[in-house]
């Protein structure tokens, strides 16, 4: 039944003439148009292993919510110019329309996997929410006195826009973010934390711990905004700021 029911979705769409039985037609016609009624679906359409992100408003400069893996599925509440708001899970945010499958294509992969057997949306925290707002500018310059994560910044500048992203005042000096928040342990630090590096006890730069003993950071004008590992000889104290 449900085979005929896709069957005959598929040929409507295409204007097909599609050979089943009449009541079965009509019936198959009316789970259409109760799910068109009802749920207005949306699958994740990346790469196997990548995620979709979820972000709070219509924009990629807004803080990511949620993400959502591939063959996900959310539900769409309205269209915003090129983004969707939609639901999934216990996440409500926007996506880039891009990177769903909407309409027949999305009701025809939900209706073959199973809606229960998809994966939805999962919620960040703060901290990771942080970590993959920091994250996004990968590769933008680094300028000395910049502030600005498109443009350019420094190390500090870097670190000042993006907790000012979270409502956190940060000085424009490494030196100073160093006094700020609540001292931890560089072995201690948690994604989200500033670890800061120090050469004969004069702290010069500062990393975001992102986890798994990397860090995103503005690290010079050749390789502008990047991860690395957290050079550990060189590192001297830690903040929390969350």
């Amino acid at each position: 039944m449900l085979l005929k029911k896709i069957i005959l979705a598929a040929c409507i769409a295409a204007g097909a003439v599609c050979v089943i039985p009449a009541a079965e037609a009509q019936a198959a016609q009316a789970q259409v148009q109760t799910f068109e009624g009802a749920k207005n679906y949306a699958v994740a359409a990346v790469s196997e292993g990548s995620y979709v992100n979820i972000r709070e408003n219509a924009g990629t400069e807004y803080s990511v919510v949620g993400k959502l893996e591939n063959h996900g599925v959310c539900y769409i509440q309205e269209q915003d110019g090129d983004w969707y708001r939609v639901i999934s899970g216990e996440v409500e945010g926007y996506i880039r329309q891009d990177l769903l499958k909407t309409g027949e294509e999305a009701w025809m992969e939900v209706h073959t996997a199973g809606e229960e057997n998809m994966p939805v949306a999962f919620v960040l925290n703060t901290r990771e929410e942080l970590v993959a707002f920091a994250c996004q500018f990968i590769g933008n310059p680094y300028v000395w006195g910049g502030t600005s994560l498109t443009n350019g910044a420094d190390c500090s500048g870097f670190t000042l826009q993006v907790f000012a992203n979270y409502g956190i005042s940060l000085p424009h000096s490494s030196r100073a973010q160093a006094g700020c928040g609540t001292q931890v342990a560089v072995s201690d630090a948690q994604p989200g934390d500033l670890i800061f590096y120090a050469d004969n006890g004069s702290i010069y730069h500062v990393v975001i711990y992102i986890g798994d003993g990397q860090a995103v950071h503005a690290s010079s004008a050749k390789t502008g905004i990047k991860i690395s590992d957290v050079q550990y000889d060189k590192a001297v104290c830690a903040v929390s700021l969350l």
